[in-house]
């Protein structure tokens, strides 16, 4: 079951490419707290793209990073102190800080976490998303 954050996100998203032009994307998002780090940066980055056109398929499979900068969406309102730092101190977040919002899809640089995303990126090749 879905337990979602009181307050929607903004999500700033710098995308990186090998073979397209780097791209400044944002999101406003309601964070599931039991999502996994994967799950939570794909279910941000997959709706900037149009998975019924094979040029933007193509394009989320080519991401080799990506960079976030979060921010309170102030939607209902603006976050408390408290809950700014409630906020950061959920694990999925503390994960995001602890890589600097920065994540890698080079074999080479990806830790597992990374991995999971690129698999998911890379899922619509197979249908199994």
């Amino acid at each position: 079951m879905a337990i979602r954050w009181k307050h929607y996100i903004h999500a700033e998203v710098i995308i990186t490419y090998d073979s397209f032009m780097q791209e400044m994307c944002d999101a406003f998002f309601a964070l599931d707290v039991t999502e996994s780090e994967d799950r939570v940066i794909y279910n941000i980055v997959k709706p900037m793209f149009d998975m019924d056109d094979e040029y933007e398929r193509e394009k989320l499979s080519d991401i080799v990073k990506l960079s976030f900068c979060f921010s309170d969406a102030e939607n209902p309102r603006k976050m408390t102190e408290k809950e700014t730092e409630q906020f950061w101190s959920l694990p999925v977040m503390k994960a995001f800080l602890e890589r600097g919002g920065k994540y890698y899809f080079d074999e080479e640089q990806r830790d597992e976490v990374e991995s999971s995303i690129k698999e998911l990126f890379d899922c619509w090749q197979e249908e199994i998303c």
